[in-house]
């Protein structure tokens, strides 16, 4: 493919073409295409923008709610009667209602208006060109670095397939993931081989979100199906492979790099790609009433923009003094966060053990569980018991038939576990030194297991265990008595 200068890039774009407004017809057609699906999306999430009281706002700054969406809807209209001006107008307007509600943050309506500006101006071409290939790039790179997206991510989209997620899992987690990092080379090296790809795959998200398939988020529709038209356009079109100018060396560089700041806390998720990967933060809740997860969706149609700030804020608007917060934090080198809400409602962090201990005032803080872990101790056998159908687990059993010394290990990611039953396993003493501490666990059940005397002292490193459960094992009555002395009194 040839490579153009800008003024080149500007002839090849506008030409002798009939136009419209003063954008070339077919530009301007793919414009609306773009304010189709902005408005749709819009739509789609109405009550995201208007004044509601559930789930709380999250403005920036404390600020008097006011509807958005009309005027959103009426900025839409501005676009298609002067497209430069009412681009500015919606991109401001839809910035400035961020500022008044975070939870608004949805890659969607981001990357909506980024398309438009493809169909506006000439070097929007050029910008969207890289911002797509970031974001194909970058949206399987997540997902080759997400545990979670090899677990139970892709087995839940693989079997709303209705095929078996235990013959077609790895195929398609690898094949998605590298997939969209191959479309994402070529729109870099190869921009005009990136077009077919891009419709191809995009249109094939729509299908697979459908309710044939996984019926999942449809606010997100209109935003693939006008990148699979405008992106295949914008592949297309690219001016040259290599960047011709400096600003585009700079546009290119930034845009292909800052995603990477994700994983230091730098950059929103929602901003750099991580797309279906599930490796995000998540928040738990623990009030007086019992405990709730945050998630999003309901009437607001989409997810809650998990960041660790927005978690905050939403705890801190939405409960009440002495409530507590856990932040679970996927990555390693940023570390989980543990908060309590004081009398005057501002959020205090506290340690680790000081958000499990419960007082007058505060209650006893409940962990998010991991959910990959979840999903691999269900599909090894284990069997999980809640005391309500929304509730934290708060026991396991392991069938002997099912038993592998890696599931205590596992155990790690239920930290709310209160009772665990290894009856008629084949643990050994060696076993029980890879169970994690489990700050809340009261009681184990070890009866007819192989387990010794010398279990004792790994057992006295749980510091809530209370109960030994060791008929027909190797412990003695003497051992187990001698544990008692060491537990805490009630």
């Amino acid at each position: 493919m040839a490579t153009a200068t800008n003024s080149e890039t500007a002839d090849v774009l506008t030409g002798a073409q009939p136009m419209v407004l003063g954008l070339p017809t077919v530009r301007y057609g793919l414009l609306v295409v773009a304010v189709i699906a902005q408005a749709a999306t819009i739509l789609i999430t109405w009550p995201l923008w208007q004044v509601r009281e559930t789930p709380v706002h999250m403005p920036l700054v404390d600020l008097p709610q006011i509807p958005f969406g009309g005027w959103m809807l009426a900025t839409l209209i501005l676009v298609l009667i002067r497209p430069r001006m009412g681009l500015a107008v919606h991109v401001a307007s839809l910035l400035l209602s961020f500022v008044f509600d975070q939870y608004r943050t949805q890659p969607q309506f981001i990357a909506n208006a980024v398309l438009m500006l493809a169909t506006i101006e000439n070097v929007g071409v050029v910008i969207v060109r890289w911002f797509l290939a970031s974001l194909w790039l970058w949206a399987g790179t997540h997902k080759l670095l997400s545990p979670d997206w090899f677990s139970f991510g892709s087995w839940y989209m693989v079997q709303s397939l209705h095929v078996n997620p235990e013959d077609f899992q790895m195929l398609f987690a690898y094949g998605v993931a590298l997939g969209e990092i191959s479309v994402g080379l070529l729109a870099i090296f190869r921009p005009r081989w990136a077009a077919i790809p891009c419709v191809l795959m995009h249109v094939g998200i729509v299908i697979f979100l459908s309710p044939l398939f996984y019926n999942h988020n449809v606010s997100v529709v209109p935003w693939n199906l006008a990148t699979a038209t405008i992106g295949c356009w914008v592949m297309w079109n690219a001016p040259s492979i290599r960047p011709q100018r400096r600003w585009e060396w700079i546009v290119a560089a930034v845009l292909l790099v800052y995603p990477a700041g994700f994983y230091l806390g730098l950059v929103d998720h929602g901003i750099a790609s991580v797309l279906y990967s599930n490796h995000l933060p998540e928040g738990m809740i623990t009030t007086k009433e019992g405990t709730e997860k945050i998630s999003g969706w309901g009437d607001l149609r989409v997810p809650f923009p998990n960041e660790r700030r927005l978690l905050a804020l939403y705890f801190q608007r939405s409960s009440q003094p002495g409530d507590k917060l856990h932040v679970s934090e996927p990555r390693p080198w940023l570390g989980d966060k543990y908060f309590v809400l004081d009398a005057d409602g501002n959020l205090v962090e506290q340690t680790r053990e000081q958000f499990i201990q419960g007082s007058d005032n505060e209650v006893y803080g409940m962990e998010v569980e991991n959910r990959r872990i979840h999903f691999l101790l269900a599909r090894a056998g284990v069997k999980k018991v809640r005391r309500e159908e929304q509730s934290t687990i708060y026991a396991v059993e392991i069938p002997p038939q099912r038993y592998r010394p890696e599931l205590l290990e596992m155990l790690a990611g239920l930290p709310n576990l209160e009772q665990i039953n290894l009856g008629g396993c084949e643990v050994t003493d060696e076993d029980l030194k890879r169970l994690p501490l489990l700050p809340k666990l009261v009681g184990i059940g070890l009866t007819d297991t192989p387990v010794t005397n010398a279990s004792i002292e790994t057992l006295l490193k749980q510091p809530q265990l209370k109960v030994i459960e060791y008929q027909q094992s190797n412990m003695t009555l003497d051992a187990i008595l001698e544990f008692e002395k060491h537990r805490p009194i009630d």
